[in-house]
């Protein structure tokens, strides 16, 4: 029986190329938000959820920091996938009469060479893939949509540009996340531990904490702060470090560090990406 894996958007969506690109004979299943999504997981109504997380060229998904800590799901891999956007158009019209171009706002911003030198008009759509369907079912002859190459084919599009991006080099990092803990760890393999942390209301807590990593020899590969609550005096750390909890200085690293915090929450320890070595 073939997985089922949901991801946020419709049909065509970058996230829909990175379930298809991740998980080859899954079932992809659009939810409406990032919500949905999760918990449909949560729900077990499908295996994984598909999350991105950042960004190469827009930085983090920031509602997906504000998810992360109420949601019940793991982190089981990190997927890199690369965003190739295409002018799209009706197929039964021609370049020369757009006039407008509509997409979600990153990927008009990730566009805006070409669309100055084109001198169209701009319609920010809920997504990319949202907006190719605009296109395609409202049989629209004078816009363009900027979406996939999938986007192109479910909707049955033109494409006129291959590669219309600013630049090529155009990653979104996703999260792969089940209710399952990957608890099982090959020696011969590397691994990232991801983790959210508040510190203690104390001089010295985050110094504390980082002086534990480095005291133990353990690479921290990002940390990120952002705060939450109304009156935005607590924060909190997004953190991903090298190696597992069943390696020894991984183990007295964590230890040590919640001596020093208040609140730690443990979202998943998976295998880093063989994209990684290829950087």
């Amino acid at each position: 029986m073939s997985k089922k894996v949901s991801f946020q958007g419709v049909e065509g969506a970058y996230s829909h190329l990175a379930v298809q690109e991740f998980f080859p004979n899954a079932e992809a299943v659009p939810c409406k938000t990032f919500e949905l999504a999760i918990t449909a997981a949560e729900s077990g109504d499908v295996d994984y959820a598909m999350i991105p997380i950042e960004n190469s060229a827009a930085g983090r998904v920031a509602d997906i920091h504000r998810l992360l800590p109420k949601s019940d799901l793991h982190i089981n891999f990190e997927h890199f996938q690369k965003v190739e956007h295409k002018l799209l158009i009706h197929p039964e019209t021609h370049q020369g009469q757009i006039k407008k171009i509509i997409s979600h706002e990153q990927a008009l911003a990730q566009c805006s060479e070409k669309i100055q030198q084109l001198d169209y008009d701009i319609l920010i759509g809920a997504d990319t893939a949202g907006s190719a369907k605009y296109i395609s079912e409202q049989k629209i002859s004078d816009t363009a949509a900027i979406a996939s190459s999938l986007a192109a084919k479910i909707y049955e599009l033109k494409t006129v540009d291959e590669s219309f991006a600013n630049s090529s080099n155009n990653i979104t990092r996703f999260y792969v996340m089940s209710k399952n803990e990957n608890k099982d760890f090959d020696p011969d393999k590397t691994y990232i531990s991801s983790f959210l942390f508040s510190v203690n209301n104390t001089p010295g807590s985050l110094f504390k904490v980082m002086g534990g990593f480095a005291t133990n020899n353990v690479n921290m590969i990002k940390l990120e702060s952002y705060n939450y609550g109304a009156d935005f005096v607590i924060t909190q750390f997004y953190c991903e470090i090298e190696g597992h909890p069943g390696q020894e200085n991984t183990k007295f690293a964590l230890d040590d560090m919640y001596h020093y915090c208040s609140k730690v929450r443990k979202l998943g320890v998976f295998e880093k990406s063989t994209y990684r070595s290829r950087q």
